[in-house]
């Protein structure tokens, strides 16, 4: 794979081609955005770019070069990544007595830093020199999640290249390479802009929460707590993200109307039933009310509780909202079915 056929991040992209055919590329790059976007593939294609043997400002692909990099095999790029819990010390210890010597053969020595946000401070700081003043003929680059557990002084020293989120066509593109369409159409909804986030998902895990959110659709209370109780050891966080995908389909759907723009094309018709019992007002507070329930898993850790908070309080579940009748039977107007 070259430049060329990264899906998304055309500005990154071109920014990086403009240094490499001008011969102006920086000693250390950050490349941040979230995880699974393409940053990690863009720095491999950097590496292949600057060391082609046929082409300039990309990778052919098809040189001796380019193969050695998509193997692993080229002494000249050096991958650094976590051991463990961390990057440590130790590693930029090697990392700094290898690189004293000239690259043996590129024209370039390529660092890729992954993970760079899981550095140890003790790391970071050993590791400062080397970015202001690499030996010639080498770039950094670190590729992070996020900057907040980096000292100041590491994005300092870096010209820092944002990657944006893809795309839901673009999302779509890159799953295809890898998924059938029935698995995209179950894996694209839960997405949110970063294909190798959901391809390093449990396929099984993904399958069981989408049938037990089509139970969950139910109005019985009953039938909500036994899905929270079902989704409480695994496949709970997943289930509550398929909510989220939901919830934003149905204002998107009650705004817009375009069933093209639904993540969860193969529920259009239960969303397009659901739509029209529902306020965009209402759907918004469930939505930023998910948001919050979802935040509280890491602080109290209770994911059965999150569950049964989701399908049962999101809504606005009153007992003024429920006639006898519907009291009698366990019914309930939240979530899905209520104005």
């Amino acid at each position: 794979m070259a430049f060329r056929d990264v899906v998304g991040h055309q500005r990154p992209l071109q920014t990086l081609q403009k240094e490499i055919k001008a011969g102006k590329v920086h000693h250390a790059y950050l490349f941040t955005g979230m995880e699974g976007i393409g940053k990690r593939l863009v720095a491999l294609n950097m590496a292949k770019a600057l060391n082609c043997l046929t082409q300039e400002g990309d990778a052919c692909d098809h040189c001796h070069s380019c193969q050695r990099m998509d193997k692993g095999f080229h002494p000249d790029l050096i991958p650094i990544a976590a051991e463990g819990e961390a990057i440590k010390i130790q590693q930029i210890r090697e990392l700094q007595r290898v690189i004293a010597f000239k690259p043996y053969e590129a024209r370039w020595r390529v660092i890729i830093v992954d993970g760079a946000e899981r550095t140890t401070r003790e790391a970071a700081n050993a590791f400062l020199k080397t970015l202001e003043e690499p030996p010639p003929w080498t770039t950094i680059i670190l590729v992070a999640s996020t900057v907040e557990t980096l000292p100041p002084t590491v994005p300092s020293r870096c010209q820092r290249i944002r990657f944006n989120l893809l795309r839901q066509e673009e999302v779509g593109e890159v799953l295809a390479r890898h998924l059938c369409e029935e698995e995209i159409h179950t894996l694209a909804p839960l997405a949110g802009g970063s294909p190798g986030r959901v391809l390093r998902l449990d396929r099984e895990e993904i399958s069981k929460a989408r049938r037990e959110f089509l139970l969950a659709l139910s109005p019985s209370i009953g039938q909500r707590l036994r899905v929270a109780q079902e989704l409480a050891h695994r496949e709970g966080k997943i289930f509550l993200e398929i909510l989220q995908s939901w919830l934003r389909d149905l204002i998107v759907y009650r705004e817009i109307g375009e069933e093209a723009s639904l993540l969860n094309y193969d529920l259009t018709e239960e969303l397009r039933k659901a739509a029209p019992r529902r306020e965009t007002e209402g759907l918004l507070r469930d939505f930023w009310a998910l948001l919050q329930i979802q935040g509280g898993i890491e602080a109290h850790g209770n994911l059965q509780l999150s569950l049964e908070t989701a399908l049962l309080g999101i809504g606005g579940l009153r007992s003024d909202e429920i006639s006898g009748s519907e009291a009698r039977q366990g019914c309930t107007g939240a979530l899905f079915s209520g104005p």
